[in-house]
């Protein structure tokens, strides 16, 4: 199985390349509630499908992830995102995929 090194909640870890938000967060002891946030470069990605391999998402090539629980304190500006809170806090079924993905706050486009 391949792997690669990424930096989750700020611990660099190697993660297997096809392992699932769920199977994450159960490796971590992230509480089931937990979201998982993929930052690559420019893009960030919110993870809806929690069965779906993160090799098959934007969200796969992050190198940094994050956790968020609903109504904790912003970490970073990452998190902090007015996207991130659109995503988050609309139905399910108006998400309309496996993630949403929009372009990192603070970069110059």
């Amino acid at each position: 199985m391949e792997t690669r090194w990424a930096t989750v909640d700020g611990v660099t870890l190697e993660l297997p390349a096809d392992c699932t938000a769920c199977e994450l967060r159960d490796a971590l002891y992230k509480p089931d509630d937990a979201v998982l946030i993929g930052v690559t470069g420019d893009l960030v990605s919110i993870v809806h499908d929690e069965d779906r391999p993160l090799s098959e998402l934007v969200a796969g090539c992050a190198d940094t992830y994050y956790f968020r629980r609903p109504d904790e304190p912003e970490r970073n500006e990452v998190l902090a995102a007015p996207e991130l809170e659109a995503a988050l806090s609309g139905p399910s079924d108006e998400r309309g995929g496996a993630e949403t993905t929009f372009q990192r706050p603070g970069i110059d486009h």
